[in-house]
């Protein structure tokens, strides 16, 4: 008897099923995801992952001004960033500075990620 042939996940072209999605239902899918550590790793596997998967519509990232080119969700600060943000979206802390904010009231769901080792949270109160 003739060995059985195994089914693969690619189809007639070669190419998985989930690569031929466009774009905009990829990043739906992606959006489902935790930021870390699941659409980090989502943006490892090709290029054209880590493209939707780090696209600023599902990352907005606080990093401190580099250059005075003004980069698509980047911002210098929280407040802009928070400010800025939709129901679910997810901001990303960049290490290697400072970043201070005080008094903001988010009044949505978001997701707030930091890969700082000492997070500092300081609060004044008026006495």
């Amino acid at each position: 008897m003739p060995p059985k042939r195994q089914r693969s996940a690619a189809g007639p072209s070669g190419e998985a099923p989930v690569n031929s999605l466009d774009d905009g239902c990829l990043m739906h899918i992606f959006s489902f995801l935790s930021p870390i550590p699941d659409r980090y790793n989502t943006a490892l596997v090709c290029h054209r992952w880590r493209f939707l998967a780090c696209h600023p519509r599902l990352w907005l990232r606080v990093e401190r001004p580099i250059r005075n080119t003004i980069e698509p969700g980047v911002y210098p600060n929280l407040e802009s960033a928070v400010s800025a943000a939709r129901p679910g979206d997810t901001i990303l802390i960049a290490a290697g500075g400072t970043h201070v904010a005080r008094n903001i009231q988010i009044k949505k769901p978001l997701c707030i990620v930091s890969f700082s080792i000492h997070v500092c949270y300081i609060s004044r109160v008026k006495v």
